[in-house]
């Protein structure tokens, strides 16, 4: 193979590379999505299941992923404007843009107080709570009868905490998990958490569907699989049978 053309690959995949290097997005002006994060009172995870970094407050999760100008507000997706996010240093960069979009998003959810202090930063400058640890435990899910529903309780450590609720579906062992909805709830003053849950788009009998409920940084998650089953169980309903006279 001629010399040239592999000089002239390597420097074209440099130059690559060098597109995403940290100096180039600190030169570009983008921020530590963790940082824009804590400074805005958001709960930051990352999500192994999609790839994409969830930022939740009390009755708004905001999901970003890498390389993607879209991202999701609750049940709605949006488009972001300047640059798609990139990953460098563990972490996701993003636009000023985007940062402005974030605070006008936060704004419109203010966040209940405790005892006269919230559970995170209301604003830039606010202090912060303490540390907390601890698991999420007891949970438990039960499918409501008669509805494509399922009854979600748990038990986190502390009170009015943001108790983020995945579900996630697995159809077949050919097909990857499909995250199928997700809602954030509030524990109450003894740290109890209780939701009804769709299982909707999900209603494929026998699959199995995966409950995960996650919280602030320092709380662990807990998750419980359980099978997707007919809503009214073994009942026999006379219209389902086969008439005699074609038996």
């Amino acid at each position: 193979m001629n010399p040239n053309r592999l000089a002239i690959g390597a420097a074209f995949a440099t130059a690559a590379f060098a597109a995403v290097t940290p100096a180039a997005i600190e030169a570009r002006g983008d921020v530590a999505l963790s940082q824009v994060a804590a400074d805005l009172g958001y709960t930051y995870a990352y999500l192994g299941a999609e790839d994409a970094v969830s930022l939740a407050r009390p009755g708004v999760t905001v999901l970003v992923r890498p390389g993607e100008r879209l991202f999701d507000v609750n049940d709605r997706t949006e488009a972001m404007d300047g640059a798609a996010p990139r990953f460098s240093r563990n972490d996701l960069y993003v636009s000023e843009q985007f940062v402005a979009r974030l605070k006008a998003i936060a704004a419109r959810y203010a966040i209940p107080a405790v005892s006269g202090r919230s559970l995170v930063i209301a604003a830039p400058g606010m202090p912060q709570i303490p540390y907390i640890t601890g698991p999420i435990s007891s949970l438990d899910v039960r499918q409501i009868g008669g509805t494509q529903e399922v009854e979600v309780s748990g038990k986190a450590p502390a009170p009015n905490l943001p108790i983020t609720l995945m579900l996630v579906g697995t159809f077949s062992s050919e097909v990857p998990d499909t995250v199928l909805s997700r809602r954030q709830v509030l524990t109450d003053a003894d740290g109890r958490f209780h939701a009804s849950v769709s299982v909707a788009p999900g209603f494929f009998r026998g699959a199995y569907l995966t409950l995960v409920a996650s919280s602030v940084p320092g709380v662990a998650s807990a998750s419980l699989r359980f099978e997707v089953k007919a809503p009214n169980g073994a009942i026999s309903v006379p219209a389902e049978q086969t008439p005699r006279s074609i038996q």
